[in-house]
């Protein structure tokens, strides 16, 4: 089943993963992915005579970081890419673009030795056009200056939580229009905006802004609305009538949606599309947006309600990095990281601590995870990024107002103004928050705080969250609790969310007894086993908690670190940093949150035992479990518990191996899995 499930998840995305962004798809473009590269100051390699033959030539996605996994420290610099490109004939007489999914963390771009433009910040897109700039026919230089060295005026201003990459590490596009277009450079979006009014069983009224941009006076023009639900079948059509364009223009139109269908995250993730057609004489412009109808709302005292009911956000954290790639991800590898999260059978996602790749979001979408997206304002402030990460959150909401999946716009994560309330990072706050609520008032604002509930940026955003890490940092695991019970106490008018909990756990190092915690140099797996079991259950019994995520879904770098056993790398994952490993942990969440069969022996890795004595647990969510030790049967224990564990007590090793091997049945599928235990 689980086979079968991957290969229809695959299936599914084969088309927006080869299409990237939506609105780019049905224009004619271009993948910009062979360039030339070096590192280093140079002044004149934007220039067309600039001699690049000795540069290395690279692919993008592309880093120049990876030194940041590899050793301790990092580039921390200008770099230089370079490509040669023909604009081809179908493009003649067309508007033409170009779009930078991408690129950390500044970059100028050139094109033919004219700078198009410029861009700060190292995770939302930028989209210039370059018509009087290229040539059609011919061969045309493109030249990206970039840097990733720090600047207190970009967010984030620094890399104490994690490695700010550089270099062009999503995908590049060139692509043309017809001279009265749906704007593709408002932001970097695709210039339509599809916003649910009201919606009861009957009918759903929605409301759409498109975004058109003429160089010259267009006469008439027609904009048609198609509008498809399951199946591809429309369910809406309409036609505007239009005169007399010119410039930016911004055309308002409302619809009826009759019978409409909920996007009801994992119960029914249901999308809406609509294509927009703007035609002007023989010309065409087309754009195709998903989008879903939701409404959520947010519960002191009962938690999370979608779409009227209550629901509980079982979420993870994500970083954008593979320790093969760092964030120079493939399709491929987002595919692979969002399956994952599939598979666990987690019901939201904060993508920390940035605006990642759009596939994850159309993939959100698609699976039914409640998201909650963010800007980089991390840890660290200086109090002169208040317009950068004004730009940056309005490039977020705007480059992603699509998505149903997302509920939540993040403002900043373990800022910390100490003692008062007039630090310039509480006004930069208070004016995201306000920024965020014009932009989008359908949607609610968060932070990620680890000050108490009277801290100075507390409770400036919509809803407040909070990095809990009882029993690592500070405190017992089942502090936890005492704190969920205390604060629900003393602020019953405050929803209260937990956007990080974890600890470090190592594949490699198994005997607890060696717990060096929190900045050791012994991060036990089986330790990181226990506290989310136990923080787990904590959390299950209070659907008060509005949402909790897991830090982290992936083991991530963090240059500089040397902590549990393994240098630069942060290991609260529940997913090594090669993807190879699941570790114990991940299978106990499956077991509670996947409707999956799941049947795993935990301490699986724990493979050399010098007590003859044991117990083997059983991560399972079927009815009842048989034990085999060495070929015999021990016995066979039904599920007891709420935590979806079975546990075997006083199973006595023998000297040597020892092979654990735990069976199950749910209808005819029959289970196994199988550990092999060394005694000494």
């Amino acid at each position: 089943m689980l086979k079968l499930r991957l290969i229809l998840f695959i299936n599914l995305t084969l088309f927006i993963c080869n299409a990237q962004v939506p609105f780019v798809k049905d224009r004619n473009h271009i993948s910009v992915t062979d360039w030339k590269f070096t590192k280093g100051v140079i002044y004149s390699a934007h220039t067309l005579d600039f001699d690049d033959s000795s540069w290395e030539e690279v692919k993008v996605p592309h880093t120049y970081s990876m030194d940041a996994i590899e050793e301790v420290g990092y580039y921390k610099g200008m770099a230089w890419y370079r490509a040669n490109l023909n604009i081809p004939a179908n493009m003649e007489g067309q508007r033409i673009f170009i779009r930078f999914e991408g690129v950390g963390q500044e970059a100028e771009i050139y094109v033919n030795n004219a700078m198009v433009g410029k861009h700060m910040g190292g995770y939302s897109a930028f989209c210039y056009e370059i018509t009087t700039a290229v040539k059609v026919g011919e061969a045309n230089t493109i030249v990206a200056k970039v840097s990733n060295a720090p600047s207190y005026m970009r967010i984030p201003v620094n890399d104490v939580l994690f490695n700010h990459y550089g270099g062009i590490y999503r995908p590049v596009q060139v692509f043309s229009t017809p001279q009265c277009n749906v704007s593709p450079t408002y932001y970097a979006s695709s210039g339509v905006f599809v916003e649910l009014k009201e919606i009861n069983e009957k009918a759903a009224k929605v409301e759409v802004r498109t975004h058109l941009s003429a160089k010259q006076v267009v006469d008439k023009a027609l904009l048609a609305f198609n509008f498809k639900g399951a199946n591809n079948k429309t369910v809406l059509k309409k036609q505007v009538e239009l005169s007399a364009i010119k410039g930016d223009t911004i055309i308002t139109q409302n619809f009826e949606i009759k019978k409409p269908i909920l996007w009801d995250a994992r119960n029914n993730p249901h999308l809406y599309n609509v294509e927009v057609v703007l035609s002007s004489g023989e010309d065409k412009d087309v754009i195709n947006q998903s989008f879903g109808l939701r409404t959520f709302d947010i519960s002191p005292s009962k938690g999370m309600f979608l779409n009227g009911k209550p629901y509980r956000v079982n979420g993870v954290c994500m970083h954008q990095e593979w320790q093969q790639v760092g964030p120079a991800l493939t399709m491929e590898h987002h595919k692979k990281d969002m399956a994952l999260v599939d598979e666990i059978g987690a019901t939201g996602l904060r993508l920390s601590h940035y605006q990642h790749s759009d596939i994850t979001y159309q993939l959100a979408d698609e699976i039914g995870l409640m998201v909650w997206a963010e800007i980089p304002f991390v840890h660290d402030y200086s109090g002169r990024e208040g317009a950068n990460a004004a730009t940056q959150l309005t490039e977020l909401i705007l480059q992603n107002y699509n998505h149903p999946s997302i509920y939540v716009w993040g403002l900043w994560n373990e800022v910390r103004a100490w003692t008062d309330p007039e630090e310039p990072c509480v006004k930069i706050t208070k004016d995201l928050n306000a920024l965020a609520n014009k932009l989008d008032p359908t949607r609610l604002t968060s932070s990620a705080s680890d000050r108490d509930m009277k801290a100075p940026m507390t409770n400036l955003s919509n809803i407040q969250a909070w990095n809990k890490y009882y029993g690592w940092y500070y405190g017992e695991y089942e502090d936890m609790a005492t704190w969920l019970d205390d604060e629900r106490k003393a602020y019953p008018e405050v929803a209260l969310g937990i956007s990080e909990y974890g600890i470090g756990g190592n594949i490699y190092q198994q005997d607890t007894a060696k717990l060096e915690k929190p900045v050791g140099n012994y991060f036990p797996e089986p330790e990181q086993t226990k506290y989310h079991e136990i923080t787990w259950k904590i959390i299950k019994d209070r659907p008060f908690v509005w949402g909790t995520f897991i830090w982290n879904m992936y083991d991530f770098s963090v240059a500089g670190w040397n902590r549990g056993g393994i240098k630069n790398l942060n290991h609260k994952g529940l997913v090594t940093y090669d993807r190879e490993v699941k570790k114990d942990a991940f299978f106990f969440y499956k077991a509670n949150w996947s409707n999956e069969p799941v049947l795993y022996i935990a301490e699986l890795r724990n493979t050399d035992r010098t007590g003859a004595e044991t117990e083997v647990k059983v991560f399972t969510n079927l009815d009842e479990v048989t034990l085999k030790l060495n070929g015999k049967v021990v016995g066979t224990k039904a599920q007891e518990n709420d935590v979806n564990t079975i546990v075997f007590e006083n199973i006595i090793l023998q000297k040597g191996e020892n092979v654990v091997e735990v069976s199950s049945k749910k209808g005819k599928e029959s289970f196994e899995h199988k550990a092999v235990w060394n005694l000494k």
